[in-house]
């Protein structure tokens, strides 16, 4: 439902809540909101016209970051990249000291744990990666600059495993979305899917439990639209329709495995899904929605135009088991890495045509393998890549991925060229 009392502008960029009644949401008029009361009130904290901010997180009900896109970026003027509190946001202070390069803006903030933070900007880049283990009191930078071009939202499981999503040019046009993995706590990232098409980033990333997660892609023209869906915590990163017909995507957020939102256009409603994206129907709510955060199975928010409050009143523990039609590994090869060719091997659930190609890590293809008349349940045998492109060439050591188009299905694998 739609917050009565909530304050409404343009759009909120983020909203953090510490339990089912304390939060905040900041938004891109330099503007802090709080709520004791689970959003029946609101208490203006700052108003700082220069500022746009993009980002909060708290760690408890007295210390919380907020995140400033950085100087340039939609017509910010303010530097500060940083500002932290540690009364509750009755007053906020710059923090400008980072162990490294310091980031142009901060486009996502998590609370990972009682002292850990991440954040991640900018949007349209550079990229950097910051993160604090000491509940802010020092915080370290690294741009990635080199590997993606710009950074927009991440979610991690622990101190040392996360993703981080964005986009792979500066020019929206020339783009397609990213996801990046960490498993040593940030210092090295590997990228688990590059999406298929222009025109699109990464935009925002939910996972409402261990192996389940979503990533939403934002197009700012043309249809269709999708969304990404893993089901084995990342390793594989399905495409996903959501729809045929133009939607502007930003938010998205499950309450678990199989219902959740996505939402994003200024003059539509958000969308609602109850199988896990299978299918999705107007939610009724939600202009510009932006982020969803879910205290427990019965109590969310998002935000968006303005402030929207998620109530399971009739406290069900939803079913979150989940099933895919597709085995757990639906595409293999065999060496990994390897030199100087490769076996793949890919389940196909759908008849029709399938186009099996390699792409580099930029997203181009490099390779065509198959694209012929398949009939669903077929498995493909020794679909061999010797490691040359199109023209016969042999291509440079480095990541590739194997991208499987099947009917309505897409999916990408992974693959390690050594040289």
């Amino acid at each position: 439902m739609t917050l009565p009392n909530a304050p409404m502008v343009s759009r909120f960029n983020d909203i953090n809540f510490i339990n089912e009644n304390q939060g905040w949401a900041v938004n891109s008029w330099g503007q802090i909101y709080y709520t004791p009361d689970g959003g029946d009130s609101w208490e203006l904290q700052l108003n700082q016209g220069d500022s746009h901010f993009r980002s909060i997180g708290f760690f408890d009900s007295m210390n919380g970051w907020a995140g400033n896109v950085g100087y340039g970026e939609f017509g910010a003027l303010d530097t500060t990249k940083l500002y932290q509190t540690s009364n509750g946001g009755e007053s906020w202070e710059p923090f400008d000291d980072f162990i490294g390069p310091e980031p142009a803006g901060i486009c996502g903030l998590q609370v990972v744990n009682d002292t850990v933070m991440c954040a991640v900007g900018r949007v349209r880049g550079p990229a950097f990666f910051t993160k604090t283990m000491d509940q802010g009191d020092t915080w370290v930078s690294t741009d990635l600059s080199e590997i993606v071009a710009g950074l927009i939202d991440l979610y991690f499981f622990n101190p040392d495993t996360g993703f981080i999503v964005g986009l792979t040019n500066e020019s929206h046009s020339q783009s397609s979305g990213i996801v990046l993995r960490t498993v040593d706590g940030g210092e090295s990232w590997e990228p688990m899917i590059i999406t298929s098409r222009q025109g699109e980033w990464a935009w925002k990333i939910s996972f409402p439990s261990r192996q389940v997660g979503y990533v939403s892609l934002q197009r700012n023209y043309e249809a269709p639209i999708y969304f990404l869906k893993t089901l084995d915590g990342g390793e594989i990163w399905e495409e996903r329709l959501f729809s045929e017909n133009y939607y502007f995507v930003q938010g998205i957020g499950f309450v678990n495995d199989t219902l959740g939102w996505i939402g994003g256009n200024s003059s539509s409603p958000s969308y609602e899904t109850m199988d896990g994206g299978n299918s999705w129907s107007s939610a009724g709510f939600g202009s510009r929605m932006n982020r969803v955060q879910f205290i427990n199975q019965n109590v969310g928010y998002a935000c968006g135009r303005t402030v929207y409050k998620y109530s399971n009143t009739l406290n069900i523990v939803w079913d979150i088991n989940t099933h895919s039609i597709l085995p757990e590994n639906p595409v293999i090869n065999y060496p990994n890495p390897f030199n100087p060719s490769t076996t793949i091997l890919a389940y196909l659930p759908e008849s029709g045509t399938v186009n099996i190609s390699i792409l580099d890590i930029l997203g181009r293809t490099v390779r065509t393998l198959i694209n012929e008349k398949v009939f669903e349940g077929e498995t493909w045998q020794e679909i061999l890549w010797d490691g040359k492109n199109d023209q016969k060439k042999q291509v440079p050591g480095g990541i590739y991925f194997c991208r499987i188009l099947n009917g309505t299905t897409i999916i990408q694998h992974k693959m390690v060229l050594i040289k």
